[in-house]
């Protein structure tokens, strides 16, 4: 059978060469221009790299001009700072110190971040106060963000901070390289991401033999801390399991990137619902199932005259920009 035209046109474009033996290939004339285009393209890519680290020096400036702001935040909703009572208000009860459980409201309040909290999170994240992000450099050059998630004194792990940090690769600042993770340090019994499992004796044991016991994985919101590995170049993985993990490995960046563009950036707003607001509403797409969808002009004459294709407004989404 013959070759399809896409399909015998792509074998003439010499994808299963490299590039240079491509362009070398070419006749004299076209190879003369394109070899212009790529000057060009070098050109162009001097001054995105240029713009790049001009702009997260910009960025890295802001961030300190923002510092004494997000610190003043923080000490008013852990209530180190006080903010007096306004004039004919009552004074503040003495057993409410600062905004109780504001942080976990505002993660709460983002789908991206509130999908992922589960009834025992909560429990935990009410000693959540403070979620801060720095920006990484190394040579002058941004390579990703670091966030810390701080914590008050509490009966679950000792940790005060939990980290994650975002390593971008050096050549190209939108490609991940790797996530890492502060190593929760549970205290015993209080691990909010496994569940104990007990295996019965077998039957025939001695009366007095003890369960097996054994933990097994459960959803959880601070599975964040431990995000997928960014395989090697040399690892063997095949086309499915590939597709599966850069799934979740897109999944957890763009948590980690709403956190630090949208939540540290903007916490009362969210904490209010200011923020939800400003959110862009879906109407559905490619993920809704088409089947029973009529065409508009049909649906327009059997509805003689009522508001036709109308669907009802879908919550907002926090969703990376």
């Amino acid at each position: 059978m013959a070759a399809g035209l896409i399909e015998s046109k792509l074998q003439q474009l010499g994808l299963d060469q490299d590039p240079e033996a491509f362009v070398a290939g070419l006749p004299p004339h076209i190879k003369r221009r394109v070899e212009a285009l790529q000057d060009l393209q070098k050109s162009k890519d001097e001054l995105e790299s240029k713009f790049r680290k001009e702009k997260a020096e910009l960025e890295a400036k802001y961030e300190k001009l923002y510092a004494p702001l997000y610190s003043e935040r923080s000490q008013i909703v852990a209530g180190d700072k006080a903010v007096p009572p306004k004039e004919g208000e009552p004074a503040d009860p003495a057993d409410v110190k600062g905004i109780p459980e504001f942080w976990a409201t505002v993660l709460l309040k983002c789908d991206i971040t509130a999908e992922l909290i589960k009834d025992k999170d909560f429990e935990v994240l009410k000693f959540l106060t403070n979620i801060t992000s720095e920006q990484d450099f190394e040579d002058g050059a941004p390579r990703g963000f670091t966030l810390k998630f701080h914590f008050a004194e509490n009966p679950y792990f000792t940790n005060t901070v939990l980290e994650k940090k975002y390593v971008m690769l050096p050549e190209d600042e939108g490609v991940l390289e790797k996530a890492v993770g502060t190593k929760i340090e549970w205290k015993e019994g209080k691990d909010v991401t496994v569940k104990l499992m007990k295996k019965k004796p077998k039957k025939g044991a001695k009366a007095d033999a003890k369960p097996q016991m054994k933990t097994e994985k459960v959803e959880s919101f601070f599975n964040f801390f431990s995000p997928p590995e960014v395989p090697g170049e040399d690892a063997s993985i095949d086309e499915e399991e590939m597709e599966e993990l850069q799934a979740l490995i897109e999944a957890d960046y763009e948590v980690g990137a709403t956190i630090r563009e949208k939540l540290v950036a903007k916490a009362v707003s969210w904490y209010t619902g200011e923020a939800i607001e400003d959110e862009p509403y879906y109407f559905g797409g490619d993920d809704e199932d088409e089947e029973g969808f009529e065409d508009e002009e049909d649906e327009d004459e059997e509805d003689d005259g009522k508001a036709k294709g109308q669907k009802g407004e879908q919550p907002p989404e926090c969703k990376q920009q």
